[in-house]
């Protein structure tokens, strides 16, 4: 395999590991909405999580 291609996989799976996090410690999904965004955050790699962490940017906090 090529030095160029294991850099590109591990830093897709760094990507992929850093949107999970942010999910499972998001206070303001709940747990269905966490699990359909893991899923396409996995599912769908790179796509998937860029557009899941685009969504949490926009989760706007409900005042308290």
């Amino acid at each position: 395999m090529s030095e160029n291609l294991i850099y590109v996989l591990g830093g897709l799976l760094f990507f992929q590991a850093y949107v999970t996090i942010r999910v499972a410690r998001n206070k303001s999904y709940t747990p269905a909405q966490k699990q359909r965004a893991l899923l396409l955050t996995w599912l769908v790699p790179f796509i998937g999580a860029a557009a899941v962490l685009a969504d949490l940017a926009t989760d706007k906090k409900t005042p308290s």
